[in-house]
């Protein structure tokens, strides 16, 4: 069935927090296959929208036309990456799987980590980042106010708590630790792997836009390699997502 044919009850459906991480990693993916897609927006203290997931309290959840319901954004994205394998991101030679698969953990367990002290560290900050959060979601201007006051409020106690686990005395720095590491290992490469993203590019490049409306998307514009990298994955989800959308015929599932 043609793209333009479908109805929006025949599409996956993505629930979600606009600048969550996490979810922006399945955005970028959905998005550079040219697949459509529904998108929720959860209510981050009540999370009524997944009331129908018992199991699983947290965001992203990725509910395909089927029915079928995957759960974490990795997860998430190996299922989208398995049945949608015609525009493939997946590593071919087992050697450059290690090194993909290295980097997609590292930005999950690290750079992700890194993120709320950096945007979160004062109660100032956080407000703003849930000025952004709230008028980025579908909320009712009541909705906003006590989430933008009582998230940032949480918020900041949470970024303190995860910088003092993880030993992080200045959020900044530590942040541009690691896109140095990211760097480093792009090199002069387009991508991490040569001329084309691969897992790991989409993964990071997620990670990285969801602060990209953020003051703390300074960071990555200042470090010059990541930032024309950032800007590559972009132009090659733009390009691909453009001609896809037209292109693509969808399987009747």
């Amino acid at each position: 069935m043609s793209l333009e044919n479908r109805t929006l009850d025949a599409y996956p459906t993505l629930y979600q927090y606009t600048v969550c991480p996490f979810c922006c990693k399945v955005r970028a993916i959905l998005d550079y296959k040219g697949i459509p897609y529904k998108k929720v927006e959860v209510h981050p203290l009540n999370k009524k929208q997944i009331a129908f997931s018992k199991s699983y309290r947290k965001v992203p959840i990725f509910v395909d036309a089927d029915g079928t319901q995957v759960n974490d954004s990795t997860a998430i994205m190996r299922y989208i990456e398995e049945k949608y394998p015609e525009y493939s991101l997946q590593e071919k030679e087992v050697e450059e799987q290690k090194v993909e698969s290295w980097w997609v953990e590292w930005g999950d367990s690290t750079l992700v980590r890194a993120i709320p002290p950096l945007i979160y560290d004062k109660f100032s900050s956080s407000i703003r980042s849930f000025n952004y959060i709230t008028n980025a979601g579908e909320f009712s201007r009541l909705q906003r106010f006590f989430i933008k006051y009582s998230g940032a409020f949480i918020m900041t106690m949470v970024a303190r708590k995860s910088a003092k686990s993880q030993g992080i005395e200045e959020p900044g720095a530590h942040f541009e630790s690691l896109l140095e590491t990211w760097g480093d290992a792009l090199k002069d490469q387009a991508f991490l792997s040569g001329e084309k993203p691969n897992m790991a590019d989409m993964c990071l490049y997620g990670i990285l836009s969801s602060i990209e409306e953020l003051p703390a998307f300074r960071f990555v514009k200042n470090n010059h390699i990541v930032y024309r990298w950032y800007e590559n994955v972009r132009e090659k989800i733009q390009q691909e997502h453009q001609e896809k959308v037209i292109e693509k015929e969808f399987v009747e599932v």
